[in-house]
């Protein structure tokens, strides 16, 4: 209990500073060309969806999805992860159809990996290069590292960069800002999920995707299918494992971006969205807890403003837990406070790496080498 009484007692909390929407999803009715199902989805500020692994995958088929078009594009243009383009270029990486290969310095050679693989990695900012040998990650979770402390993957421009990346690299292995790729996403997050249904029929003239049964296709961008849309920039993550909420809490922390917190009704309502498709049964774990010396509820940098209390009573000391749960489908999806050292199932938040910073802005395999 005790880094629950720290966050209790600490005053730590504070106004979020920083963006936070959890990601939902909408699904206009209107028929359109992938180019006008994007416009359709930029009305309601939300882009083509991007599918990041399984889940997202599932989820899409209990949405409905089948027959959408996703944010999956044919590349326009090849580039660092921070946005420059790549005019210097040493790699030997030769891609087939379908793949995604992300680059890394082995033993001083530019040399292609599965972007899955955890390797160690190099940030760069302003001309200065940090090589870092405590964290192994796979290549998308190397860019966000690197993000958080805000700098970027290294990109090299000159054969003197490339020496002087070699040189802080000192033979080792790690990740650089490249990744190759024949098909991007339109909101520029980082995933490299694929789940073609003929990966060896793809046609270079067909430049766009659907999802259906089960399977993303290749299509014709001129073609008319309904647009599938999200927005946020934190993704639900439902754990079905029964901890504590300080295990949880911990569980977060460790592998994703924290215990999901709900700042407003629009997240309220995309929890429930998540929710109404999940099989696991709740209550589950948020990161809802109250003051035991004020008596109100935070988060985990904030007090609750919105809220979506059980009957619409606030827990009050010195009746109430000072732990808060959100309930399934059966209890309408309302918060309840919870005793703490009770086991539940939880949400984490996991918030979305960007590739590209640059066009981000504008906007809101096997192994090559084991």
């Amino acid at each position: 209990m005790a880094l629950l009484v720290f966050l209790l007692c600490s005053g730590l909390f504070h106004s979020t500073l920083t963006s936070h929407q959890l990601r939902s999803f909408n699904f206009p009715e209107t028929r359109s060309t992938w180019s006008n199902g994007l416009k359709q989805c930029s009305e309601n500020n939300e882009s083509p969806v991007t599918l990041y692994d399984e889940e997202d995958e599932l989820f899409a088929d209990k949405f409905g999805a089948s027959g959408c078009w996703l944010g999956l594009r044919k590349l326009r243009n090849k580039t660092w992860s921070n946005g420059d383009n790549v005019n210097f270029n040493k790699s030997s990486v030769s891609l087939t159809e379908g793949e995604q290969i992300c680059e890394a310095i082995d033993n001083d050679t530019w040399t292609g990996y599965n972007c899955s693989k955890r390797k160690h990695f190099m940030c760069s900012k302003d001309g200065t290069y940090t090589l870092i040998e405590k964290e192994e990650e796979d290549w998308c979770h190397a860019l966000k590292y690197c993000r958080t402390h805000n700098s970027d993957l290294v990109s090299i421009h000159s054969e003197k960069e490339n020496e002087l990346v070699l040189e802080k690299g000192t033979n080792r292995s790690f990740w650089i800002g490249l990744m190759h790729d024949a098909w991007e996403w339109e909101d520029n997050g980082c995933s490299s999920f694929r789940k073609w249904k003929s990966p060896q029929d793809l046609d270079e003239e067909e430049e766009c995707t659907y999802y259906t049964g089960g399977y993303m296709h290749e299509q014709d961008c001129d073609q008319c299918k309904n647009p599938f849309c999200s927005k946020g920039d934190m993704r639900i993550k439902v754990i079905n494992e029964s901890l504590t909420w300080e295990e949880a809490f911990e569980y977060c922390e460790t592998k994703h971006s924290g215990l999901l917190w709900i700042e407003d009704k629009e997240d309220q309502d995309a929890v429930e969205q998540w929710l109404e498709r999940s099989d696991v049964v709740g209550p589950f774990w948020i990161a809802l807890r109250q003051s035991r010396v004020f008596g109100f509820w935070i988060w985990r940098d904030s007090t609750v403003s919105y809220n979506n209390w059980k009957n619409g009573f606030v827990p009050e000391p010195p009746s109430s837990h000072i732990c808060g749960v959100i309930s399934d489908r059966t209890g309408n999806f309302t918060w309840t406070d919870e005793n703490c050292l009770f086991e539940h199932p939880f949400l984490c938040e996991e918030e979305i790496v960007y590739t590209n910073m640059g066009l981000t802005a504008d906007h809101g395999h096997e192994n090559h080498n084991e």
